[in-house]
């Protein structure tokens, strides 16, 4: 068995071309599982070469053949020169200033892990989701929404571990290469590094640590299935990523909140666990803890047994079961609003707790993933300021 280490590629990516097209940040997005209708609807009217008629293909009916139109679509903006590919590979800074929040890490080509030995997912993933976004790969022949991984890169150290981080704060001090800001108020800078000998360091740095996968572990296992596939096309080894360095720029985590058909108070009075202690009310500042609300009324459960998993873990291992609640039939929610927004006597809106840091990397490094959608990690890089193609 060949050792595993963890490599991020330079590559030569596409971006858009200011000059044809409204504004740089009108035709960017959020990745495809954070987008809501409305928004969708408001991305798809600021500009005709807005992302989301890429990552987002219409008419589900029409079944494998809906993503022949993105493949058509990015196929005229290449040919029309809306996007244009850089002339030199690079491994491309990106920082996003967003509400005090800052993103910033490199962007390239991830070197694929079957294994998991380097690169570790810590959630579930929903077969259906995968291809979608496999079948949207094939059809493209791209990579159009980079997935986020975190490491630790040895903050404060003036050995060669800190190299990669020194690189992106010394690219952050010139000129930028693109800058676009977005709807939602972010800024948004990309700076190039392309010095053989700076990449060199790099590429020896990253190879003494592992990555968390962060955000997009739907589209990494999409990479995975189409290297497997494709064995010999040198390409499908690798996938578009962005890798943070979380002790340099840490990155925030929040939960997702559900929604449970089904799923009423009276049922969680009466068969919740007697590991669990069911309180009246919405109860913050609870460890752990899990609320749920009908839309007018709140119960918070805290678990008495002590335990260490995360309460997503509980919820999906302990709870639905006892409440009966098949967890195929439930739905997630970045914003608790949206879920309560949809609660009533016959449906429950769940508001968890984000896990912890050292419980979501305990978990990855020993091989145990978390339910599907256990965690939000951001701020998420914007899609559309750069991509991959595997031609």
């Amino acid at each position: 068995m060949s050792e595993a280490v963890l490599r991020l590629e330079p590559l030569r990516a596409w971006r858009f071309v200011a000059g044809m097209v409204s504004g740089l940040g009108a035709v960017t997005s959020p990745p495809y599982d954070v987008l809501e209708p409305a928004l969708v609807r408001r991305l798809t009217d600021s500009d005709l070469h807005n992302m989301v008629r890429l990552i987002l293909p219409r008419d589900p009916d029409l079944g494998p053949g809906r993503y022949d139109e993105p493949a058509r679509r990015l196929a005229d903006w290449q040919r029309r020169g809306v996007v244009v590919r850089d002339r030199r590979p690079a491994l491309y800074v990106y920082e996003q200033q967003f509400q005090g929040a800052v993103l910033c890490g490199l962007v390239g080509a991830l070197q694929l892990d079957p294994e998991r030995r380097v690169v570790l997912p810590h959630e579930d993933v929903m077969p259906q989701w995968v291809d979608d976004r496999f079948d949207l790969m094939v059809a493209t022949d791209a990579d159009l929404e980079p997935i986020l991984l975190a490491y630790g890169g040895g903050e404060g150290s003036t050995s060669i571990a800190s190299i990669a981080s020194d690189a992106v704060d010394a690219a952050r001090a010139g000129e930028p290469w693109l800058v676009a800001d977005t709807e939602n108020g972010a800024h948004h800078q990309i700076w190039r590094i392309e010095d053989p000998v700076q990449l060199e360091l790099i590429a020896a740095e990253l190879a003494g640590h592992e990555a968390l996968i962060a955000d997009g572990h739907h589209r990494y296992a999409a990479y995975l299935e189409r290297a497997r596939r494709e064995p010999h096309r040198p390409e499908t080894s690798l996938g578009l990523a962005m890798l943070v360095d979380n002790d340099r720029h840490p990155l925030t985590l929040d939960p997702i909140h559900r929604l449970v058909p089904g799923l009423n108070l009276d049922t969680v009075a009466r068969s919740t666990p007697d590991s669990w202690e069911v309180l009246p009310g919405r109860i913050d500042g609870v460890p752990d803890r899990v609320a749920i609300s009908d839309g007018s009324s709140w119960v918070t459960l805290r678990s008495t047994a002590h335990r260490a998993e995360p309460t997503v873990s509980l919820l999906h291992e302990e709870l639905l079961p006892a409440w009966g609640v098949p967890a195929d039939d439930v739905t997630f929610h970045h914003d608790l609003s949206d879920a309560l927004a949809l609660a009533g006597p016959s449906q429950a809106a769940v508001e968890l707790v984000a896990p912890r840091m050292d419980q979501v990397l305990r978990s990855a490094a020993r091989g145990v993933v978390l339910p599907q959608k256990a965690t939000s990690f951001g701020p998420k890089p914007r899609v559309g300021l750069l991509f991959r193609t595997l031609d």
